[in-house]
């Protein structure tokens, strides 16, 4: 893994996967390589409170993982990202990725818990988190909402109690610790190098 960078190649890859995935993420909009060079350099490289990181496998971009949203009071961050080349295979892959990553997200930044959510009918991404020892801590209804004339949406939790209200899909909230990481970490090896 290594830092995202903002190469005509990585602003093409990321715009393709994020397209691919666009179900999958709890914003939609109009997706483009313009967007995506932004977004790198405004929302990633001159942000300190997001963290980006390219997966490659032989010296190919195959994925990437990301946080951001960190809180001060209670030491946690979000992971917010994580996505592969649909034409990639190697099982067991973003399992061992997403370990590694989050056990140097506790090692090294010492953050106190993680926290996510994902679409709960996305159970792919829910069995690979399950594997890191990610517990669900809420299930939330949520609707699609229009942000702006740009045909900007977002997903957003909606009070369920309301007899209008007939959520088509739902968040999985999802929270993980050092210790629950720690009891599905098996025996990964793995050496950061800093170049």
């Amino acid at each position: 893994m290594k830092l995202v960078d903002g190469s005509d190649e990585t602003v093409k890859l990321l715009t393709n996967w994020r397209i691919k995935y666009r179900d999958m993420f709890a914003t939609d909009f109009v997706i483009s390589e313009e967007k995506t060079k932004n977004w790198i350099k405004h929302d990633v490289l001159e942000n300190p409170d997001k963290i980006v990181f390219l997966i490659y496998v032989k010296n190919r971009k195959i994925g990437i993982i990301s946080t951001s949203n960190y809180d001060e009071n209670t030491n946690s961050c979000i992971l917010d990202t994580m996505m592969k080349e649909p034409t990639f295979f190697l099982p067991g892959l973003m399992t061992t990725i997403e370990k590694v990553y989050l056990k140097w997200m506790f090692d090294e930044l010492a953050i106190s818990k993680i926290t996510g959510f994902l679409f709960s009918d996305n159970k792919k991404m829910m069995d690979i988190h399950t594997k890191c020892g990610w517990i669900i801590t809420d299930v939330a209804p949520i609707e699609k909402k229009s942000m702006n004339k740009n045909s900007e949406i977002i997903w957003q939790k909606v009070n369920s109690n309301s007899n209008n209200v007939k959520p088509k899909r739902y968040f999985n909230l999802i929270e993980l610790t050092r210790e629950n990481l720690m009891k599905n970490f098996n025996d990964i090896q793995y050496e950061v190098i800093c170049d």
